[in-house]
């Protein structure tokens, strides 16, 4: 297998930069975590995108240094949380693949700009046959994208190449999934 193969080929978990702790942001209710369950992780238009405009809430563990510096948010719920940065200068390329919503991160008495992705690309990517507990493994996605979520077990999400060659030179990390290899 060339070079350039193995990489097209690589799926990846996006997740915060580690910071030593088991960091998230979660929803401020249970309505709300319910309601943006549905709109992001099911794609379905319970709320009018125009009313999309979250307000998420940062675990006792970040500081406020931490939250301007990072550029990927872990969240409760399976939904992707970009900085304002990252969206700024990739919401063009990544417009057919992810639908970026503004949301507000609290952290103590500071209120952060992030965005939360929608994931376009829905395809079964996870191999229940193949995966145990722990690793997840998963069936290579489609080339053409840049983020997939799985049709049915919608929890689960991998990034592109593609998408971590552009966010390099950001504050993200990425971690490799096992593929199926038959």
């Amino acid at each position: 297998m060339e070079l350039n193969e193995a990489i097209a080929q690589a799926m990846y978990r996006i997740e915060q930069i580690g910071t030593g702790l088991q960091q998230t942001v979660s929803f401020k209710s249970e309505a709300d975590a319910n309601r943006y369950w549905k709109f992001f992780v099911e794609n379905e238009d319970v709320i009018r995108a125009e009313y999309v405009n979250p307000l998420l809430i940062a675990d006792v563990g970040y500081s406020l240094r931490q939250l301007k510096r990072l550029d990927f948010l872990n969240c409760i719920l399976p939904i992707p949380i970009f900085s304002e940065r990252f969206v700024e200068k990739n919401a063009e390329t990544l417009k057919d693949d992810l639908l970026f919503f503004p949301c507000s991160v609290q952290s103590k008495h500071d209120m952060l700009p992030f965005y939360m992705g929608r994931i376009l690309n829905i395809s079964s990517i996870l191999d229940v046959e193949r995966s145990g507990k722990w690793p997840f493994v998963y069936h290579k996605a489609n080339n053409d994208h840049y983020i997939v979520r799985d049709a049915t077990h919608r929890s689960h999400y991998v990034a592109s190449e593609r998408l971590r060659e552009i966010g390099r030179d950001y504050r993200i990390e990425w971690n490799k999934v096992a593929l199926n290899k038959a």
